[in-house]
């Protein structure tokens, strides 16, 4: 009885806690001034608690949270519920909804702090009233350590604090807001398909021979092979694993009943040879309801900050039933959105397709893992001034799996996965937006150019200054500078670094000269005490230069940007992984024929010889011949002359023709060049390595004399 009447009592004060407390939450900052502990949510204060509230979502709730596994980001979506309550209308500062999230590598005994992100909100009646509510959406960048995929899958666990009008303190995974809640899942951690051999060896657990470091280069990572299944193997993978056959092989299904050639029996004999399709083909491929036995679209919102994005959270119900494992290519799972811009209800304006890869995933907990996809959106053309009222868009989503669906269909019926719709609010012209400090450029590059995966650059990047194109796949060395949006005055902003492997993270220091608006220069160096810059308006700031930090070692590190408020509370957390490059190519040349390196030749001789030309990011390498000018077109040219592979770590032979050439001192060169960007501004760590020779002319050389005969 006894526990029954405690349970009773705790659900009374559970609900008690639930009410709008109108007076403070218009008081909030100022009760917290007078008392720190006055809704009794610090771990240990000298201050007792005047009205114990913890958890209370009448105003704002946390309702889902998910991981890009591709794109590094940890996602949560948060619920707005009443009409009021949040400091002001549209055209006033409103009030900010924080989110910290923690991750967690040990099924959560120990959690890690990974920051925190903000957005503003604001009292709109119209997306609010009766049983509406507006849905925003958080994201913070997050690059836990991944995992060699024939480990099998690496899940880890989330952790998101909401809380209203005041951060979650750092490293306090437990805390509970007054306004807010937190809110756990499970998620997956992108596996690793680079390897390096001792890795593979150390995997299957077999000795590592000594002699195969004579012959293969252990720093050179390789990759896996990213299978893609053909319904044959993934019927005998899933022979046992209670995967029906119009699930593995719907990808072939679909094409073959909506396949703009038409349907060809030959073809779908060939294509699903050995397979016994049974009679739910017809439901599979003219659905009524979508099937949501595998996975679910949970919550959608608009992350409102630059540029919005369009969030949403899709859960992994099943183990098996996605194509394959870590190893595999998998399958994907497509969310395509469309907006109701003319509000008929037609939802007639396509917004774009997101993905986000899934995999057979061994371990699988019963609550299933929480992906996150996103979709960045342009809704400019949809603002207005924040006098003339909120726009409360009507947002629609279709998540669909393998098959996404196409634009034109916005009342599609997927066959597997189902359909989500909410409101969300376009952020007016003349809002006073919530602070969020972002990393805009990073080394030169703008940052949606710089892979989330590898902290290298994507195949479209460009300098920020001058678009002069780098190509893919290029990391970062010497002099790296952070630039970003200057936030308002009084805020300010700490730029720390740190190795992706862990390590305790080191402020960046270095003193910046700044350039303002009339071409002037001026110093700006971070306070000594807190080791935070200010942040400057545009005319003392033209270049938004943040920080200058001198890199050194070739490993990946995450640069992460805390902005904090005129009170020194942090307000946001930015973060970007980089991969550095701060060693030069190996170069190396010899001359192994004749007198060898300086040696003398006659003209018309072939001299040979070995060249190495080694980078982990190698560019190009060439072989040239100094002095140039002195022979014809087409003669003084080494076999081979450039490249862009690799040689061997002993050497790769090279060979010179020289008939022809004139008689004369040379030097046989090799120049290597890496893709590094270097000092934020240029491209290509060089490095070369020469050897000479002397040619003589026929009549010059040195003649042999026989010995005379007795």
């Amino acid at each position: 009885m006894a526990n029954d009447e405690l349970k009773q009592a705790l659900a009374k004060s559970q609900a008690a806690m639930q009410g709008p407390f109108p007076t403070e939450r218009a008081h909030y900052k100022a009760l917290l001034l007078a008392n720190p502990n006055y809704f009794g949510n610090l771990e240990a204060s000298p201050f007792k608690p005047v009205l114990p509230l913890s958890g209370n979502t009448f105003y704002e709730e946390l309702a889902c949270v998910g991981y890009h596994p591709q794109q590094q980001r940890l996602e949560a979506v948060v619920y707005v519920y009443q009409p009021s309550g949040y400091g002001s209308g549209l055209c006033g500062a409103g009030s900010t909804e924080y989110l910290r999230f923690y991750l967690s590598f040990d099924n959560g005994a120990s959690w890690q702090d990974q920051g925190l992100t903000s957005f503003q909100v604001w009292n709109v009646p119209q997306g609010t009233e009766g049983s509406k509510r507006l849905e925003y959406a958080a994201q913070l960048p997050a690059n836990p350590a991944r995992k060699l995929c024939l480990l099998g899958p690496k899940l880890i666990r989330m952790r998101a604090i909401l809380s209203w009008n005041a951060p979650p303190p750092p490293n306090q995974p437990n805390w509970n807001p007054p306004w807010g809640n937190r809110r756990d899942a499970t998620i997956l951690v992108e596996p690793r398909r680079l390897f390096h051999v001792p890795d593979l060896f150390d995997a299957l657990k077999v000795k590592l021979p000594k002699q195969l470091a004579q012959v293969v280069d252990f720093e050179q990572p390789l990759p896996t092979r990213q299978a893609v299944l053909a319904p044959a193997e993934l019927a005998a993978l899933y022979q046992d694993a209670g995967v029906p056959v119009h699930r593995f092989a719907y990808p072939q299904l679909h094409a073959l009943a909506h396949g703009p050639a038409g349907f060809d029996p030959a073809i779908a004999q060939q294509v699903l040879a050995g397979l016994q399709i049974d009679d739910k083909i017809t439901s599979v491929l003219f659905p009524t309801d979508g099937n949501t036995s595998f996975e679910e679209l949970g919550c959608i919102g608009l992350d409102p900050n630059q540029p919005d994005t369009l969030v949403g959270i899709v859960r992994i119900k099943k183990s098996s039933g996605y194509s394959g494992g870590p190893c595999t290519s998998g399958s994907a799972e497509y969310v395509s959105w469309w907006a109701d811009t003319d509000g008929n209800g037609t939802f007639e304006t396509f917004l774009g397709t997101a993905s986000v890869q899934a995999y057979d995933l061994s371990g699988l907990p019963a609550e299933g893992v929480q992906l996150a996809v996103r979709l960045p959106v342009d809704f400019s053309k949809l603002r207005k001034p924040c006098h003339e009222g909120p726009v409360v868009l009507p947002i629609r989503a279709i998540l669909s799996w393998a098959v996404p669906v196409p634009g034109t269909t916005p009342n599609a019926v997927p066959t597997w996965g189902n359909r989500e719709q909410t409101l969300v609010l376009v952020t007016p012209t003349g809002a006073v937006h919530g602070p969020a400090g972002k990393i805009a450029i990073l080394g030169g590059i703008p940052v949606s150019m710089i892979s989330d995966a590898s902290g290298m650059t994507t195949a479209d990047a460009v300098f920020a200054l001058n678009n002069a194109a780098v190509g893919p796949d290029c990391p970062f060395g010497a002099a790296v500078t952070v630039q970003g949006a200057p936030l308002p005055a009084g805020y300010s902003y700490k730029v720390e670094v740190k190795p992706e492997s862990g390590g305790v993270p080191a402020p960046v220091l270095t003193e910046l000269t700044l350039t303002r608006a009339d071409g002037s220069t001026h110093q700006h160096n971070a306070n000594p005490a807190t080791q935070r810059f200010d942040y400057l308006p545009f005319d003392q700031n033209i270049n938004s230069l943040l920080a200058h930090w001198d890199s050194s070692g070739d490993a990946r590190w995450i640069v992460t940007l805390s902005a904090f408020d005129n009170a020194g509370n942090p307000v946001s957390t930015d973060s970007q992984l980089i991969q550095l490059d701060n060693t030069l190519p190996v170069a190396d040349i010899a001359i192994t024929t004749g007198t060898g390196n300086c040696g003398r030749f006659a003209s018309g001789t072939t001299i040979g010889g070995s060249f190495v030309a080694r980078d982990a990011n190698l560019a190009a390498w060439s072989i040239g011949i100094k002095p140039p000018g002195i022979n014809d077109p087409g003669e003084a040219i080494t076999s081979p002359s450039s490249g862009t592979v690799n040689t061997t770590l002993t050497g790769d032979a090279w060979t010179l023709d020289t008939t022809g050439m004139k008689g004369c001192g040379y030097i046989a060169e090799v120049v290597v060049v890496d893709r590094t960007i270097v000092a934020s501004q240029g491209q290509g760590w060089r490095n070369s390595a020469s050897v000479g020779f002397c040619l003589e002319d026929p009549l010059e050389a040195p003649v042999e004399v026989a010995p005379a005969q007795g």
